[in-house]
């Protein structure tokens, strides 16, 4: 557990320092930011994060590689409100995990709410992220989840999640279908 805890606490720095370091197209300069600030026409208006896509519901399926075979259906709904930041845009996920065999059927619904950063202004192809939750089959078990993406077009992408919990680390692949 404290390994897996670890890891995810590396890979939330790895993804961190890359955000923070200095892009000559992301420094500020303060005289101008000031100008903005102290001007009238700037009173009231709050930077907008950026929204992928032009709905926010989407719908999506693939597969669960580790730490077992199975299959993922699930559907997210960006929420542009809970953004912290320039490019991100915050995001909940609800996904159904399950593994059939001649053993029954087994199930796990993991929950998170996430925090989706578009390096590229205005969204782009590529898209990193992470979020928290629960995964809610039996008693509620803590998940947090790291995520790579890629829009392939307006309206198709796919994306790999990877989920940390106290039992085990998942690898998910699906595509995802914009509504």
């Amino acid at each position: 557990m404290k390994s897996k805890f670890l890891l995810f606490c590396v890979a939330l720095s790895v993804i961190a320092c890359g955000m923070a370091k200095a892009d000559p197209a992301m420094t500020i300069n303060r005289t101008s930011l000031a100008n903005v600030v102290l001007s009238s026409t700037a009173i009231g208006q709050v930077p907008q994060p950026v929204q992928g896509g032009s709905t926010m519901l989407s719908l999506h399926a693939g597969a669960m590689l580790t730490p077992r075979g199975g299959g993922l259906v699930g559907v997210d709904a960006a929420m542009p409100t809970l953004s912290l930041g320039y490019g991100m845009v915050g995001r909940l996920d609800a996904d159904v995990i399950f593994k059939a065999n001649l053993g029954g059927v087994d199930t796990i619904v993991p929950i998170t709410v996430d925090q989706i950063l578009y390096p590229s202004a205005g969204g782009g192809k590529f898209y990193i992220g992470g979020g928290l939750g629960a995964i809610l089959s039996g008693p509620a078990v803590f998940d947090g989840k790291l995520i790579f993406g890629m829009n392939l077009n307006q309206k198709l992408g796919a994306e790999m999640n990877v989920h940390f919990n106290k039992y085990d680390t998942l690898l998910t692949l699906f595509a995802r279908l914009q509504m």
